[in-house]
């Protein structure tokens, strides 16, 4: 057999397969982490925002004065049983310790950083000791506060151990203050530690200059900044500060300050001026006297990139231990030579440019001012010296009025001769340097990358031999996961720009001596706790059984082996099955899955060995109908090359022919020969006579011509050869989808058909038609259908069984397009020996789309089949074979673990459906707190729920295979809602005595839920609603009205009534937008009552008692409008002073607006824009009149608002003044603290949301 093509399981010299079982689902392995780069270093995975993290946990890594003494702690130190190693462990009972877990996971990720063997580490559990959730690890945070938190956090979880001073030990340091009053001459001393030391960079060229300004510099504090000397009887006395460091740590941590305030833009800005820091340095000038060890040296950068508000963080991070493997890095190549833009500056600097003689000679044709060279170069020299003054980028149009400011000749002058400002200074590029709207000096900006890449490489040839691993350099760039070797030079690059420098690292040098050998992490002399090892040790075997697992299953390669006798020659480029019958490969044929490592004259040796020394192997490729086309002969043509290199990695068809003499002589071969398969419409007008002959589906080698395909199909429709009628016949490519005819067709060109089909990129699949010039195809969609003949094309299909699993060889059969699936069900069963009958199993697609799913009917034909990707591949399953009329459908629930099959009836109506799923999943019937929805494979939410119970399963849009899903809650029937109703079962108002506010309402629901088609008009709801509390019409309207006309409908908002519903008879529930499960509340009146779209229903109060200042009446005034007309005030009157049946001839009115609790006095004599006479709308602003507003009616003219008044009012307006008020001082408030917070450079209104970074410990003080 096949023994040794598929990594070490085979015996040596044998060959054997192995047959891989195919399931609907592709099974795939997940790929494993990557190892470790050339550098033998670990990265950080980045968990969405955490780089700043990333960044400073690399750096305490390579800080041995900080990771030693931690790695010294053991497990019993930190709190851990002996039987786990696992932080987040609880304390057992009877005990009180507490696990350090982030001193835990500390070590772990150290340890892990040092022995896993994987590209990038996960910072996850470290995360997780912190408290910190998922969310916020995707927040932008400033790696400076990280680093005071997380050191705080360390030193509170060292409390109580031996290493409880690491922090102090390793990071604090401490600064004297001095205070010298200049009347009394005593110094006074305040000491300070300090973790690390913010330097400002803003106007400070470098590292020493920043260090001079905080502790060389002495401050005098004279005038408003007086110093009250408590030996001077506390008064205000002149006096000098300054500040000397008294005490240097091993390492010193330096961030830079390039976050600052600008106080014209109120923003916070990035200062990305040129900063530059020694690699080593001398703090000697800056120390107290006590101070002995001053000497630094550089360690680690922290790199930021991007704004204040957003941006990336990475690191340089110099290795002394050589724990990794430094490669210098290539130089790359030049694309400019620096030397040339210094000479370029030089002659600029001595007043010529290079380009002067070409400007010169350009302008000289014209009659325009020339200015000399002379002139040109004052003017770069003034811009210069404007430039220098700035350390920082300058603006384009700022440096245009600074020079307009500093010269007394305007630019204007000289535009013709120079230019724009913007192109003269484009002109200078050896001088300029311009960014977009900005622009700065040449000799400003860093040291061109490239000339840098140069320099390193140059200065590593002179480098002497004994200087072995390059002391000096070790440096390495840490970016989340990436870990690549950088030298010096590469950090010089960002001492400004925006990649710019933000904290430093130094050590002391006399703190530890460098080692000359490399550090084996391995070696437990490095403290590595032992248990950590053996955890990293087993975490390393398990990633290489992954890799090994993974790296088998990339180098898969299924490959099925056909004996060439089974195939007979077609069109004399495909082989199709010559076997009427069905056929189980055998033996050692078939299915088989090689190494691709396997190289190809080792392979042919194994085939020759097994199939006899003169066979000849072909690889061939699955045509869309199942038949194979050979590709080429499998020869050894490289003694290296292996099988992914050839064809048989891409056709995965190999047939064997032992007979030497049959292949070359009968068989076309060759990828350029490949037969397309084309679908040929006839629309010659007597095409549909010649149908029975006609061979609408032709296989053709891709590298024929149109011309010669059309001279085929002339020949074989008409029967003899005419070139005089061939001339007139036309071929286009068709569109049958496309509904108009002319665009349906596509027709060619003369010169088109002289290009073959794979030139004019026809496909499997596609349409062509073809007629001549006096042909007139009305449809050419028509002309398919009837021109399409029963002729028979012949198929190759492969069935894999998956009823029996002992029995995994797949049989394969020929057939026509016309065969019926329900026969090749039967030559299946047969081939595979089943004793079982048809109607026992079902055939499906064999591959992983979404039609795998779904069963074939036996009654179908294999032309009906949609296979993908020429895969003529069906897989026979155990299952009841389907009927015509017949689905299968499959029900997912969370009452069984595997859904629920139902084959139904598609006549059957979804209520049927539902009674059949209720009784396969047990449910009780009374059970309707559900519905169902359609499972989409391919999308993340289900379908719309199906609602439409009284119709058919097709009219619901079920198919064949299809999944549903049961969802918890009802739905209302297709084209029908339900409504919430409640009943208003008492009326109130808050205070009792105001009246005029809005009124409260007492609801209760009624159980009934209320069931309506949405084209019933809201009459109907009243009527439902009056049956449903069995309303009586009251005797006195028993002839005239009916029941529903006493039931007033509100709108629900706020579990409150709003406003009122209109138009009972002509609106309907859809016209009316309402939605299932809307809620509406009615009022039982004692009249009959018909709203009109624009009738009012206003609320009247009036008597006023000037006692208790209150309104004593109230009534409700109905105003009924016919269509388009206004409320005009004289209408309005009339109605109110109509209702009150008195005799009182003059009133005035008022609008009362309870949200604000004020009155506006409505008008009679107010006049509307744009006209002339008052016949303003009171409907429309400033009255905007609707259902249930307020109309105060007071006797007597002339009345103001004051008069209205009511003491609610009065209180209600007060409340809300109160109210304003507070929300003022509010805002007030936060902003004085955010111009505070800008002060102190920090800005409180940030540009991108943030949450405060934290990190919970828990208490170790006991």
């Amino acid at each position: 057999m096949l023994q040794g093509l598929f990594g070490d399981e085979g015996g040596e010299g044998e060959f054997t397969y192995q047959v891989t079982s195919n399931t609907n689902s592709k099974s795939t392995v997940e790929k494993p982490p990557t190892s470790r780069n050339e550098t033998n270093l670990c990265g950080l995975q980045n968990q969405g925002g955490t780089c700043y993290l990333n960044a400073l946990i690399q750096t305490l890594l390579f800080t041995p004065e900080f990771r030693e003494p931690l790695f010294s702690l053991s497990a019993k130190d930190l709190n851990l049983s002996s039987i786990s190693t696992d932080s987040s462990q609880t304390p057992s009972s009877g005990t009180t310790l507490k696990v350090r877990k982030i001193i835990v996971e500390l070590q772990r990720l150290f340890a892990e950083m040092f022995l896993l063997n994987q590209q990038a580490c996960s910072s996850i559990r470290l995360t997780d000791s912190f408290g910190w959730q998922s969310n916020e690890t995707f927040d932008h945070q400033d790696v400076h506060e990280l680093n005071r938190l997380l050191f705080d956090a360390i030193q509170k979880s060292l409390q109580g151990t031996k290493q409880s001073n690491l922090i102090r030990t390793c990071y604090e340091g401490s600064t004297i203050n001095y205070t010298q009053c200049k009347k009394c001459q005593n110094i006074f001393k305040r000491i300070e530690d300090y973790h690390d030391l913010p330097l400002v960079v803003q106007d400070s060229p470098n590292l020493q200059t920043s260090l001079a300004n905080m502790f060389t510099i002495h401050e005098h504090l004279i005038g408003d900044n007086q110093y009250r000397c408590s030996s001077c009887a506390n008064t205000l006395c002149d006096a000098e500060k300054w500040a000397k460091i008294s005490k240097l740590p091993p390492i010193l941590t330096l961030p830079l300050q390039r976050f600052v305030y600008d106080i014209k833009t109120g923003n916070r800005l990035k200062k990305t001026t040129r900063y530059e820091f020694p690699f080593e340095i001398d703090l000697k000038e800056f120390c107290d006297d006590s101070v002995i060890e001053s000497n630094y040296e550089l360690f680690a950068v922290v790199i930021h990139k991007g704004t204040c508000y957003s941006g990336h963080y990475y690191g340089y991070i110099k290795d002394i231990d050589q724990i990794g493997t430094w490669i210098r890095p290539p130089p790359s190549a030049t694309t400019t030579t620096k030397s040339s833009n210094k000479q370029k500056t030089t002659n600029t600097r001595n007043g010529s440019t290079p380009n002067s003689n070409s400007r010169t000679t350009k302008n000289s044709t014209t009659n325009e001012p020339v200015e000399s060279e002379e002139e040109i170069a004052k003017r770069i020299e003034l811009l210069r010296t404007i430039l220098l003054s700035c350390d920082d980028w300058f603006t384009i149009d700022d440096l245009l009025k600074t020079y307009r400011e500093n010269t007394t000749i305007p630019w204007s002058r000289t535009r013709n001769s120079n230019g724009a400002f913007t192109k003269f200074l484009r002109n200078h590029p050896e001088v300029f340097h311009i960014d977009d709207k900005r622009v700065r000096l040449v000799e400003q900006m860093d040291v061109d990358d490239n000339e840098v890449i140069d320099m390193d490489y140059e200065s590593s040839q002179i480098e002497k031999p004994e200087t072995n691993g390059h002391e000096n350099e070790h440096w390495f760039c840490f970016d989340d996961s990436s870990v690549t070797c950088v030298t010096q030079q590469h950090i010089q690059r960002h001492y400004g720009l925006n990649d710019c420098a933000y904290m430093l690292f130094y050590r002391l040098q006399s703190s530890r001596k460098k080692n000359d050998s490399s550090m084996d992490c391995s070696d437990t002399a490095y403290s590595i706790p032992q248990w950590l090892i053996e955890e990293i040790a087993e975490k390393n075997k398990i990633l290489e059984e992954k890799r090994e697992i993974y790296e088998k299953y990339q180098n898969q390669l299924p490959v099925t082996i056909y004996p060439s006798d089974w195939f007979e020659v077609i069109d004399g480029c495909r082989l199709n099955l010559n076997n009427a019958n069905q056929m189980l490969f055998p033996d050692p044929y078939g299915e088989h899955t090689l190494d691709k490592r396997t190289k190809t004259n080792e392979f042919i040796s194994l085939l020759k060995n097994l199939y006899g020394d003169d066979t000849h192997f072909y690889t061939s490729k699955k045509l869309r109908s199942g038949q194979l086309h050979v590709i080429s002969e499998l020869v050894n043509v490289d003694d290296d090359l292996t099988l992914d290199k050839n064809d048989l990695s891409i056709y995965r068809n190999l047939i064997v022919f032992k007979n030497s003499s049959i292949l070359p002589n009968t068989i076309i071969q060759g990828e350029e020969f490949e037969p397309i398969m084309l679908n040929i419409v006839y629309g010659f007008p007597d095409a549909h006579l010649h149908a029975s002959r006609l061979q609408t589906t032709r296989h053709i080698s891709k590298n024929t011509t149109l011309a010669e395909l059309k001279e085929t199909l002339f020949r074989d429709y008409y029967q003899y050869e005419d070139q005089q009628i061939l001339r007139q016949v036309r071929m286009g490519k068709l569109n049958l989808e496309e509904k108009n005819n002319r665009k349906s067709r596509r027709e060619y060109k003369i010169d088109e058909e002289k290009q073959t089909l794979a030139q004019l990129h026809l496909h499997d699949g596609d349409t062509l038609g073809i007629d001549n010039k006096n042909s007139f195809v009305p449809s050419w969609k028509d002309a398919s259908s009837n021109n399409t003949n029963m002729s028979k094309t012949q198929l190759s299909l492969t069935i894999r069984n998956n009823i029996d699993l002992t029995n995994t060889k797949p049989m394969t059969c020929s057939c026509f397009n016309t065969t019926l699936i329900g026969e090749v069900k039967r030559r299946a069963i047969e081939a595979f020996g089943l004793s079982l009958g048809p109607s026992m199993c079902r055939l499906y697609i064999d591959d992983d789309s979404d039609l795998a799913e779904i069963p074939l009917y036996d009654h179908q034909t294999v032309d009906t089949i949609d296979f993908k990707q020429n895969h003529t591949n069906l897989c026979l399953k155990i299952g009841q074979a389907l009927k015509e009329n017949e689905l299968l459908i499959s029900i997912q629930s969370d009452r069984e673990p595997n859904p629920l099959e139902l084959i139904v009836d598609c006549s059957i109506t979804l209520t049927d459906l539902w009674h059949l799923i209720k009784q396969g999943l047990h449910m009780n019937d009374n059970e309707n707190e559900y519905h169902l929805c359609e499972v989409k494979p391919s999308l993340i939410d289900d379908g719309p729920p199906l609602n439409d119970f009284d119709q058919n399963l097709v009219v619901n849009g079920l198919t064949n295979g299809i999944q549903l899903t049961i969802r918890s809650g009802s739905v209302a029937p297709r084209n029908h809602v339900r409504l919430r109703i409640y009943q208003i079962i008492n009326k109130y108002y808050k205070p009792v005595e105001a009246i005029h506010t809005s009124i409260k309402f007492e609801l209760i629901e009624i159980n009934e839920r209320f069931e309506l088609p949405i084209t019933s008009p809201f009459n109907v709801l009243r009527e439902r609603i009056a049956k449903s509390i069995d309303f009586k019409v009251p005797i006195n309207y028993e002839t005239t009205a009916q029941p529903y006309e006493f039931i007033r409908l509100y709108d629900i908002a706020d579990d409150q009534p709003t406003t009122i519903i209109h138009e009972p008879i002509l609106t309907t529930l859809k016209q009316a937008k309402v939605r299932d499960l809307c809620s509406y509340a009615f009022d039982i009146l004692s009249h009959p009552e018909s709203l009109n779209k624009k009738d009012l229903l206003l609320n009247i109060v009036h008597s006023k008692n000037n006692l208790n200042n209150s309104f004593q009446q109230q009534f409700e005034l109905l105003l009924s409008f016919k269509d388009n007309a206004i409320l005009k005030y004289e209408y309005l009157e009339q109605q109110i002073l109509s209702s009150l049946k008195s005799m009182i001839n003059k009133v005035t009115l008022a609008r009362y607006f309870p949200e604000r609790a004020q009155w506006l006095i409505i008008d009679p004599l107010a006049t509307p824009k744009k006209s002339k006479t008052p016949n303003i709308n009171l409907k429309l602003e400033p009255y905007k009149l609707i259902d249930m507003t307020v109309i105060g009616v007071l006797e007597g003219e002339h009345l103001t608002s004051d008069d209205f008044d009511t003491q609610y009012d009065k209180t209600k307006r007060h409340d809300i003044d109160h109210e304003k008020e507070q929300k003022r001082t509010n805002r007030e408030r936060n902003r004085a603290d955010n111009d505070r917070n800008q002060q102190n450079g920090n800005s409180g209104r940030r540009k991108s949301p943030q949450n405060t970074m934290r990190i919970n410990v828990d208490d170790f003080d006991n």
